[in-house]
């Protein structure tokens, strides 16, 4: 290394922000900075016009349950003391429509990964005008997630007074020190938003490439100038109106494929410098100056931390010769042992090696570097690629962002063929399994400083949840319910993400709310989990449930639901009109077997006639049978295979969730038996 690159190195850090990481204590205490307003009294807010005072609905989203009336944010780079950064001023407005939007009186500001929160103030305001501010001692700091000593933070608080026909409003700051590209904006929030405004200031030393995708007409932000105090350069404005809210809900797609966005990515900066590129000036021009960036800093952590794992990756494979039962069990030692943050952005570094040891967590960049470090440390080069997950939505080629990623895998190669792909930020999966956010995924393969563009192999994993269910009807309306349940693939991986970290009154706790998300009022009595810590094998689980509403008794017959845990209660789909396609990226596969007992003394009835529909997304099948034991068995089955489909297909798709719906309320029918029916004359 030259000396003028290890001064670009050391310069990096405050000149460009090269190394984020070494500008935040690595211990996360920057996430704790004051957020509550120094003056609050002395707030102006934006008057509020008649138009928002007297809106009622929307006629775009005739279910709304609010409106957003603005989003906002103001952005301007500037230089604080020795610190250069992003100063960002959020401004948000709802309007609440009805009693269902009284949700949204429960606010919160995640701190964020590298940037901090200050300044909140926020107030409801009445019909009347009457406007009530939210106390800076009603504003809470609480931990969010927490490993050891690590810990993340967000702001709480609840706005007072909330009911239909109030506006809700919130500002707030946030200290931004990315500066590779500017946080993407969205325009919509998650219920349908009337104005929505975004500025960005940039010193006249710095230029970005600018990205606004899917807006409309293909607009184009406004470039004017700007001057504050000693600094200048340009402003980037861009408005937008009357934009669909996005609601991650079943079928939609990613929010980057559904809402349109602003992005920035730093192009040049004059007499700057960044050591992971080795040039000054000119930075993120095309895809190997992305691939570069990430593997200095990758290979970086690799060199200083191969001295601290090989102790601990001995212990992993003490005792094992084979080279590919070593591979996977340094997989599942970095899968397992260290909590994964999940976390769905790239910025091209990673905590130290060291200080993932020690703090026993890792995010998505620090799972691939410590995989591929302690690959190293057995004698196995690996490469690693930064992902476009299927979850994040599709990638455009043609902006070279690292935002645009993810998380990281590694490719293992393979002796004849293709690489091995490993995702360690899958804790919880099989060794070789191909999580639906990686199949047929874009990466961008990195391999000695160079990059390649590539499509990831599609592997059509097996995932599915199987119910076996025993309903024991009793003479109060509640029923006594045993059920054993399989999971496999992504299935099970993410219940043993929730599961295995966890304590037993944890586990009791999630599958208690798990319970109640399938079945409202159920209760759960015992619980036993089998396999959860063999990956390897599904996971089971069997319960014992007591569940009201099954039961219903009218004279001397009684209606038991056929459906218990995996019934549609109301369609998933709006009647408003779909903006959106329909997306199933993740397959869906569930099967219920629900086996019904016969109360005392009783009989059931006529099978309920068997149903199908199907439309273009999914099919669904009920029908159900009378068993010798004179207890009735009812099976219910509903499979949406991965593909997409455009917004054209709404009415066929509601109508087939209007029929699942409906086949779902399915009853039962049992009567006195003839033998009793005799007796009681």
């Amino acid at each position: 290394m030259t000396a003028t690159l290890r001064r670009w190195r050391h310069a990096s850090v405050l000149a460009c922000l090269g190394l984020i990481l070494a500008m935040l204590p690595a211990d996360g205490s920057h996430l704790g900075a004051p957020a509550l307003a120094a003056d609050r009294s002395a707030e102006v807010w934006p008057e509020i016009s008649p138009e928002e005072r007297s809106l009622k609905r929307v006629d775009q989203d005739p279910e709304a349950d609010a409106v957003v009336l603005l989003n906002e944010r103001n952005g301007k780079i500037l230089k604080e003391a020795d610190e250069i950064l992003n100063v960002l001023d959020y401004h948000l407005r709802y309007k609440i429509l009805t009693e269902r939007g009284k949700r949204y009186g429960e606010f919160e500001i995640p701190a964020g990964k590298y940037s901090r929160v200050s300044n909140i103030r926020a107030r409801t305001v009445k019909p009347d005008g009457t406007a009530i501010v939210v106390p800076s001692d009603q504003i809470f700091e609480k931990v969010v997630f927490q490993v050891a000593d690590y810990k993340e933070t967000a702001w709480v608080f609840h706005f007072p007074a909330v009911e239909p026909g109030v506006i809700l409003e919130v500002r707030y700051d946030r200290h931004d020190y990315s500066l590779l590209f500017i946080d993407p904006y969205y325009f919509p929030l998650s219920e349908f938003t009337l104005r929505s405004r975004m500025t960005q200031a940039i010193p006249e030393d710095m230029g970005y490439t600018v990205l606004c995708d899917l807006c409309p007409n293909n607009q184009q932000p406004t470039v004017s100038p700007w001057r504050e105090g000693k600094a200048k350069g340009q402003m980037y404005t861009m408005e937008l109106r009357d934009i669909p809210g996005y609601k991650p809900e079943d079928l939609m797609p990613p929010e980057r494929d559904a809402s349109p966005r602003l992005e920035m990515l730093l192009a040049h900066w004059r007499n700057r410098a960044i050591w992971g590129l080795g040039r000054q000036n000119q930075f993120f021009i095309d895809w190997p100056s992305v691939a570069l960036y990430a593997w200095s800093y990758y290979q970086d952590a690799m060199k200083t931390g191969l001295s601290d794992i090989r102790p601990v990756v001995e212990g992993w494979v003490q005792g094992i010769s084979d080279p590919q039962e070593k591979t996977k069990a340094v997989f599942r030692h970095v899968q397992r042992d260290f909590r994964y943050r999940p976390f769905e952005r790239v910025f091209g570094a990673s905590h130290s090696i060291a200080w993932i040891l020690k703090n026993k967590m890792a995010d998505n960049e620090d799972k691939a570097v410590l995989l591929m470090t302690a690959l190293k440390a057995i004698g196995i080069d690996s490469q690693t690629a930064l992902v476009s997950g299927r979850d994040g939505g599709s990638l455009n080629p043609n902006f070279f962002s690292f935002s645009q990623f993810t998380h990281t895998v590694v490719a293992v190669p393979q002796q004849g063929g293709s690489p091995l792909w490993l995702d360690p930020t899958v804790s919880y999966s099989a060794y070789g399994f191909v999580p639906w956010k990686d199949s047929g995924a874009d990466a961008l393969l990195i391999k000695d400083g160079k990059g390649q563009m590539l499509t990831l192999p599609v592997k059509n994993e097996l995932s599915a949840s199987r119910y076996k269910v025993l309903v024991k009807p009793r003479k109060d309306g509640q029923a006594d319910v045993d059920v054993e349940a399989e999971f496999t693939g992504e299935d099970a991986v993410d219940l043993r993400e929730d599961l295995v970290p966890a304590a037993e009154t944890a586990r009791k706790t999630y599958l208690e709310t798990w319970v109640q998300k399938k079945r409202n009022g159920a209760v759960l009595s015992s619980y036993t989990i089998e396999d959860i810590e063999d990956q390897d094998k599904p996971l089971r689980l069997k319960m014992s449930l007591q569940i009201p509403g099954l039961v219903t008794s009218a004279d001397e017959v009684v209606l038991v639901r056929g459906c218990v845990l995996t019934c549609k209660e109301s369609n998933p789909v709006s009647r408003a009109q779909r903006q959106y396609p329909f997306y199933v990226d993740r397959g869906w596969n569930e099967d219920e077997s629900v086996v019904i007992q016969a109360p005392q003394g009783m009989k059931p009835s006529q099978a309920p006639p068997p149903f199908s529909t199907r439309s273009s997304v999914a099919t669904h099948t009920f029908s159900c049978m009378s068993l010798e034991d004179k207890s009735m068995k009812c099976s219910h089955a509903f499979v949406a295979r991965r593909n997409r489909w455009p917004a054209s297909e709404q009415t066929n798709v509601r109508a087939m969730f209007d029929k699942i719906v409906e086949a779902d309320r399915t009853t039962v029918a049992f009567e006195r038996s003839d033998a009793t029916s005799a007796g009681g004359h």
